[in-house]
């Protein structure tokens, strides 16, 4: 079942992933009041997101000029975020302006710099909003047969994970009987966003490719 799949794949990432701990050290160590105001954002957090996104081999420019560059890229699209602060993506209404709108902020963060960091946008904006966004890689893009642009993340992966988010619930509370709130819980063991753990189920099945996830979801 997918929801068990779900639950093999967060902790194998746990177990498996030497850099997991990553996540929860920036988290912790980010400076939360500074991300409320775009002119509030400083540089120093700036330089703390890339060596993040860094800790996980993504190769991002690290330069003073592409800390600007991004400063200025984060800065333009808070204000959207901020929008949609309350939201989670099971709730999330992925249909009309919204898509548009989270495509045209994953654009303007990927392509801030001398290539296009597909990966570490995505990865930003989760950091953002860890409730909203979904962090992916090549190796999940292909999973999911969807490519690297901002119109890929908003109208095809994000929905596919959406749907993904609402059958494991759907899938708990019926075979345990449980409300839908405890099925989220216990989906959410870990502590992390459903956001993080739908993320650590991606990365378990098409990044690790573990086994494990497949034959727990496919089931005998």
């Amino acid at each position: 079942m997918l929801c068990d799949a779900i639950l093999v794949a967060s902790r194998l990432f746990h177990e498996l992933e030497p850099r997991a701990p990553f996540y929860d050290d920036y988290l912790n160590s980010k400076r939360t009041e500074l991300w409320e105001s775009p002119d509030a954002l400083t540089l120093a957090e700036i330089e703390r997101l890339i060596l993040f996104l860094n800790q996980w081999a993504s190769r991002y420019e690290s330069s003073s000029a592409q800390q600007r560059r991004l400063l200025d890229a984060i800065r333009k699209v808070l204000p959207f975020v901020q929008a949609a602060q309350g939201s989670t993506l099971m709730g999330l209404d992925l249909k009309g302006p919204l898509r548009r709108d989270i495509a045209r902020a994953f654009d303007t963060i990927a392509s801030c710099g001398s290539r296009y960091e597909a990966t570490a946008a995505s990865k930003i904006l989760h950091t953002i909003d860890p409730r909203l966004f979904v962090m992916w890689d090549r190796s999940i893009q292909l999973g999911y047969a969807v490519g690297d642009r901002g119109e890929e993340y908003a109208q095809r992966f994000l929905p596919r994970v959406q749907n993904l988010a609402l059958r494991a619930v759907e899938e708990y509370l019926q075979s345990r009987r449980v409300s839908s709130e405890a099925a989220l819980e216990a989906l959410t063991q870990c502590g992390h966003t459903f956001a993080k753990v739908l993320d650590e189920y991606n990365y378990a099945k098409f990044t690790m490719r573990r086994d494990e996830v497949w034959d727990t979801e496919l089931g005998p």
